[in-house]
């Protein structure tokens, strides 16, 4: 027992004399050492602060101060470990060195790891919803005026797509499909933390943006309730970072164009044509072409006058930024200006914007931090209407304004034709000079923010948020003006304002707490308030008789209309919580729920429910998939959750009273104004509830060379928001119901791969691909068919659309060509003339000759009439998406950005216009006319004008819509492209500049399309899903170079 006892006494005496030497080595080590510094940069030369230093296989270390350097007392053979969040770690051998200048490079994979959610951040890795995001330096690379028009293309499930190109115009944003019928299908913006119903995209810089986050489905969405159905935009903008102050200017200039032009007749054939016309019509007609074109024969030679020419131009772009950051560990700020100034394409048309924005963030003590968001944007847009009606539309004018005549010095060519309201023949040049079209929008956004830290784990996060945005229209038509406005000749025009105000506050409490066992909770327990008030005025005279005034003479008018007003309110109030679970961080569990009140409904339907769940496997952590040695992720995702839309008016499910135009009654007399019910109350309508699944995978393979994300989904949306034909017993015409559901469904695919990584030469390449089918499942009670009239030929009244049940949202309608009717087809009997022969049907004009427009008879009654219309296109694309390729050698990089769209039809509703000609004295038409049947040319195209006894050509008036204007709209287009040099700190090192970069960039440069307009990026029906994929004199979208330099002080 003795002896046991002396051997632990020993083993004791052992261990601590080597503790002694090993403490006496170390001491001498340390004694023998040196003491080292040096300063640590990014890549661009940009000192970091707090960067941490350690050396390695010790606890000695430090971290960079303010100005990026450090100093530390190291051994001889000491190794250094780097690190510093968003950017790589290095591992440095010190040697013998004693200043080090170390250069950081950015983690582009680190930085991806964190996305905004709803009300908050989340680790990508624990993430259960469908979320996708787009960096901030991939939109500044396209030289566009707003960041929305570079969306296009770079994100799966998210359609983004151009209405027009007219300057400053927005881009229509659908995400996973559209779900309303005949209501808004855009998203809720966030910005700043500030919900967003109505959001102009050039309220906000580009180069602020610090992310952007784009929640698809229903379990990252419903934490917004009733007003998350169409997907939710999260934007944040930029803060100040801790360090010495930094400025950063970028400017850029750079020319835009219309790419292309359409053929149109030149003067020779417009003349033949007009003899042609003329000679049909006899009498005066003939008499008038005598007069003003004499002999065709003369303009065989003559330069003809292309009046697209004439409206478009070489158009100037320019954009000015300057941002300013830093701050310590107290205080941060940012601020930035900005201005863009875009020539319109056309003349006489333009965009103007202001931006400029504040945010400090101060820490009060180590538990209180707030924060004070301030940003005020102006934005001007001129020029005249361009996508309008038959009746208002400059394109129109362009293509079919005489081509015999040259312009004159000021611009202009000839007087007005005598019948020019019949022909609507119009001089674009003078329309546009005569026109002043001017609109002006001023958005004051702010916020404060206050973080609190209660306890271990519990905060308590306060926003409240203010929003002005005020809106001006003026539109001032000359002495030139055709028609005006409102159908009077003469000075006329009209001022509206249009005022909108938003006041938001929320306070959400979070608790976070890891308990052992690898229990994770993260919970979320919030309240918001919000209100919107809205007011508009409009007032308009006409002859005006003072023109040097404009619109501010419009007081002096002999004629003024009648004056209109507007106001409301809306008032929401919410109550949401969230709750996030993980075991081991592997089995993840997210649940939502939100409760949303509502002013705009009546009785038990105010409020609405809208709970979530989802559901994650991290299968990576599973020790079989880690033995496989093939993945480095490898996450399944589930989730199903509910969300509403509330997008009506503020008073349409209430009972009103108001003013008509037509509410009155004559007294003695004089016309005296009178109140009018005009709108019923219902009790019963309520928010559309859109019901959604998603299935997801994540994975990545090679060490995150290879990453990949697959979701399929499906998304019913029920009691749609319509507003329906009522009976005309009730004594009104049509009310909001909500009738109706559509489907949506659809697979998403994104990759990413860093192919090519050395020290010199990287290479990665982002492609997403997605597929939505849309369909219409119910409509009212009893209802199969919904058509619609685009509302934009005044001499076709009849439907060009149809939403059918089983069949998608917004299918364009008519009849099937079958050509034009050949000498074959006919009979000819004498005295009478072509007669059809048995079983050939007529295409419902009373006669029928050879080079007549032919359709065919679906129902075989011998006719063709609205009993054979049937869908002849679908407007929404089989298949959308994008791929970039990104390249860098030392210091130049090179993006190449291709967007596509496959299988989507485009209404050409142009060629109604150009391709039909009828009886209309010097209209011009597309070139194809000049190939028109006639007896010598029996093509099987373009109709004859007319034939033997004066029989016209042309379709029957309600069948001018046939699948021969229906075009393949698909289309691949060169999106963006962009090279760039970043000057190498030694360049740099004798100037002022922590960072120099110089690029040129080009946007829609080429597009390979079969469409045969400008462009087959277009849509600009009025109404929404029921109308899309419509052309018609649409503003031709125009193709970008621009050079810019970014310097950073």
């Amino acid at each position: 027992m003795n002896f046991m006892k002396n051997i632990n006494k020993l083993r004791k005496l052992t261990h601590g004399v080597l503790l002694l030497v090993f403490m006496f080595s170390s001491s001498l080590i340390f004694a023998q050492g040196k003491t080292i510094s040096g300063v640590v940069n990014d890549a661009s030369g940009i000192s970091l602060p707090g960067v941490s230093i350690l050396e390695k296989g010790t606890t000695n270390g430090t971290s960079t101060d303010i100005d990026g350097k450090f100093s530390l007392q190291v051994g001889v053979k000491a190794q250094l470990v780097v690190s510093f969040i968003g950017f790589k770690s290095q591992v440095i051998s010190v040697g013998s060195q004693t200043n080090l200048i170390i250069a950081l490079e950015e983690d582009t994979q680190q930085l991806d790891q964190v996305v905004v959610v709803g009300y908050g951040k989340k680790n990508i890795k624990d993430v259960t919803g469908a979320i996708v995001s787009v960096k901030s330096d991939e939109l500044a690379k396209s030289p566009v005026a707003n960041f929305d028009q570079a969306l296009a293309g770079r994100m799966a499930g998210v359609q983004v797509m151009a209405s027009d190109g007219t300057p400053g115009s927005g881009m229509q944003i659908v995400i996973r499909g559209g779900n309303s019928v005949t209501g808004d299908n855009s998203p809720l913006y966030v910005v700043d933390g500030i919900p967003m119903e109505s959001f102009d995209p050039g309220t906000i810089n580009t180069s602020d943006i610090e992310s952007f986050d784009v929640l698809k489905d229903a379990s990252a969405t419903a934490i917004y309730g009733s007003r998350g159905a169409n997907g939710v935009v999260i934007i944040n903008t930029k803060g100040g970072k801790e360090g010495p102050t930094r400025i950063n200017v970028r400017s850029s200039m750079g020319i835009q164009w219309v790419p292309n032009r359409v053929d149109v007749m030149g003067a020779y054939d417009f003349v033949k044509m007009q003899e042609e016309i003329a000679t049909g019509q006899g009498g005066t007609y003939l008499e008038t072409f005598n007069e003003h074109w004499v002999d065709p024969e003369l303009y065989r030679n003559t330069k003809s006058t292309n009046w697209q020419d004439k409206i478009f131009r070489e158009a100037i772009i320019h954009n000015h930024n300057v941002n300013m950051s830093g701050g310590n560990d107290k205080t941060k700020h940012y601020a930035s200006i900005d201005f863009l100034n875009q020539e319109g394409t056309m003349i006489h048309t333009g965009y103007q914007k202001y931006n400029g924005s504040l945010k400090l963030n101060h820490k009060l003590t180590d538990k209180i931090k707030i924060g004070f968001n301030v940003n005020y944007s102006h934005i001007k847009q001129e020029g005249e209407q361009v996508s309008g009606n038959n009746r208002v539309s400059i394109i129109k004018d362009a293509i079919s304004f005489r081509p015999v005549n040259p312009v004159n010095d000021d611009g202009m060519e000839g007087g007005i034709d005598p019948d020019d309201r019949n022909n609507l023949r119009f001089n674009p040049v003078k329309t546009l000079s005569n026109t002043d079209r001017v609109k002006e929008l001023d958005v004051f956004r702010a916020n404060l923010t206050g973080d609190f830290e209660l306890a271990k784990g519990l905060s308590l996060r306060m926003n409240g948020g203010y929003v002005t945005d005020q809106r001006r229209e003026s539109l001032f038509q000359g002495k030139d003006t055709y028609e005006g406005t409102y159908g009077i000749k003469g000075i006329n025009g009209r001022l509206t304002d249009r005022r909108y105000y938003i006041l938001s506050s929320s306070n959400v409490l979070n608790y976070k707490k890891t308990f052992s066992g690898g229990h994770k909770f993260d919970a979320l327990l919030g309240h918001e308030m919000s209100s919107r008030t809205y007011d508009s005025f409009v007032s308009a005279n006409t002859l005006m008789p003072i023109e040097t005034l404009g619109v501010d003479g419009l007081e002096l008018g002999t004629a003024p209309l009648l004056p209109t007003s507007y106001k409301g309110k809306s008032t929401m109030i919410s109550y949401f919580s969230r709750l996030d679970y993980s075991f081991r961080e592997k089995y993840l569990f997210g649940a939502t729920m939100r409760a949303d009140g509502s002013s705009r409904f009546l009785g038990n339907n105010k409020w609405g429910y809208f709970p979530s769940v989802s559901f994650a496997w991290r299968m990576i952590e599973e020790s079989f998939i880690q033995d496989m040695n093939v993945f480095s992720n490898l996450k399944l995702r589930a989730g199903w959750g509910e969300t509403g839309n509330n997008k009506v008016g503020d008073y349409s499910a209430f009972s009103q009273m108001g003013v008509g135009e037509y509410s009155g009654y004559e007294f003695g007399g004089v016309y005296q104004k009178g109140v009018e019910h005009q709108n019923v109350a219902d009790k019963d309508l309520k928010w559309e509830t859109t019901i959604q699944y998603n299935l997801g995978l994540d994975a990545a393979f090679f060490d995150n060379r290879l990453s990949l994300t697959l979701d399929v989904y499906k998304k019913n949306t029920k009691d749609l928001l319509i507003k329906a034909d009522l009976s005309p017993s009730t004594g009104f015409r049509n009310a909001w119901r909500n009738i109706g559901e559509v489907e949506n469904k659809g697979l998403e695919f994104g990759f990413n791969s860093r192919n090519v990584e050395n020290d010199n030469f990287k290479w990665s390449t982002s492609f997403n691909i997605s597929f939505n089918r849309n369909k219409c499942i119910a409509l009212n009670d009893g209802q199969t068919d919904l058509p619609w009239n685009a509302d934009y030929y005044f001499k076709y009244n009849e439907y060009e659309y149809l939403t059918r049940v089983g069949q998608s949202v917004g299918q364009i309608y008519g009849v099937i060509s079958d050509g034009l009717y050949q000498v074959e087809d006919f009979n000819y009997v004498n005295g009478t003339g072509y007669v059809l022969k048995t079983g050939v049907p007529n295409n419902g004009n009373k006669q029928v000759i050879p080079g007549s427009v032919k359709h065919k008879d679906l129902n075989g009654d011998g006719t063709i009439n609205e009993k054979d219309r049937t869908v002849i296109g679908n407007p929404l694309p089989k298949h959308f998406g994008g791929i970039t390729n990104n390249f860098s050698y030392k210091g130049f990089d090179l993006s190449v950005f291709f967007q596509w769209s496959y299988g989507n039809d485009v209404l050409n509703a142009n060629r109604i216009d150009f391709e039909n000609p009828e009886l209309r004295s010097n209209f011009n038409y597309y070139a194809s006319v000049s190939d028109r049947y006639t007896p010598n040319n029996p093509t099987n195209d373009i109709h004859i004008i007319r034939g033997e006894n004066n029989v016209l050509g042309g379709p029957a008036a309600g069948n001018m819509v046939s699948s021969s204007i229906v075009e393949d709209g698909s289309f691949i287009r060169l999106k963006t492209i962009s090279l760039a040099y970043n000057f190498t700190k030694n360049l740099l090192k004798k100037t002022m500049f922590k960072k120099a970069r110089v690029y040129v960039a080009g946007q829609n440069l080429l597009t390979f399309t079969n469409y045969s307009g400008f462009d087959p990026e277009v849509s600009v029906g009025k109404y929404g899903a029921l109308t899309p994929g419509l052309d018609y004199s649409a503003y031709p979208m125009s193709s970008t170079v621009t050079f810019g330099v970014e310097l950073g002080f």
